[in-house]
């Protein structure tokens, strides 16, 4: 008896710490949410099917998509700020005046999207496919694009300083007006590129960079 009555107190106070590291979590902000939730109409969660969704100016802040098929999705003025978008296919979406600042795009398909004006600043883009993207005016500071394929991507007037683009290929993206000021491009493809019109201050390369012919 004497025994069973230690363990029932036991098992009491392990159950009242239990509630009350629960209760602890819920107040600092830590306890695991939800892995969905409704805007506008979908729901969001990884791998979720948003294909020609409009969530033009929904709010997607810290929010995980990963995985997630985005396909012509309308994304315009969208605040995905920290969210987790790594994996995702966002062909063809439409993601002018995005707020993607601090965003995982790891992985992502960015395939012909429309990024003109969006905020990339710390985004990380690392191994994203940007091919035939649209990044005019795009903010794209101190962003990971390591190994990253930006294709005849455009990136006039897009901010790239102190991006890090080693082993990126940049082969025939408009660089006009582009400022790369301080950009890492060791290891990058930069071969059929005209720089006559780009900002270059303080680029890293290296003998692994790959530069167009000299003529």
């Amino acid at each position: 008896m004497k025994i069973s009555r230690t363990i029932n107190s036991f098992g009491l106070r392990a159950l009242t710490a239990l509630a009350c590291f629960t209760c602890l979590l819920s107040l600092t902000g830590c306890a695991p949410s939800d892995a969905s939730k409704v805007v506008k109409g979908y729901k969001i969660k990884p791998g979720a099917d948003l294909a020609q969704a409009d969530l033009s100016n929904a709010k997607l802040t810290k929010l995980s998509l990963s995985w997630s098929n985005l396909v012509g999705a309308n994304l315009t003025g969208a605040n995905l700020g920290r969210a987790d978008l790594s994996f995702a296919n966002l062909t063809n979406a439409n993601l002018s005046g995005a707020n993607l600042t601090l965003a995982n795009l790891r992985n992502a398909n960015l395939t012909g999207a429309n990024l003109t004006g969006a905020k990339l600043s710390r985004a990380w883009l690392s191994a994203s496919v940007l091919t035939n993207a649209n990044l005019t005016g795009a903010n794209l500071r101190l962003a990971d694009l390591t190994n990253a394929d930006l294709i005849n991507t455009n990136l006039t007037s897009a901010n790239l300083e102190n991006t890090n683009m080693r082993g990126a290929v940049l082969v025939l993206a408009n660089l006009t007006s582009t400022n790369l000021t301080g950009a890492n491009l060791i290891g990058a493809d930069i071969s059929q590129n005209d720089f006559s019109r780009a900002f270059l201050v303080g680029i890293i390369t290296s003998d692994t960079t790959k530069f167009p012919p000299v003529p």
